[in-house]
């Protein structure tokens, strides 16, 4: 049962969610072989406040 965890930032909307979830459950059924129905994906938002890069934060931790 692959687990997929997808880490983003807030913002997409639900179609896009849905089109994203849609193209990667395919792929991932045909690559790695298995069943879509075995396929969990896992949508992850996290505020720009809780997330750095290059040691800066996106936006002003609260």
């Amino acid at each position: 049962m692959p687990i997929i965890r997808i880490e983003l930032s807030p913002g997409r909307t639900p179609e896009q969610k849905a089109t994203f979830l849609s193209e990667l459950t395919s792929l991932a059924a045909r690559v790695l072989k298995c069943p879509v129905e075995s396929i969990d994906v896992l949508f992850v938002e996290i505020e720009p406040s809780n997330w750095a890069h290059g040691g800066k934060f996106y936006a002003a931790p609260m």
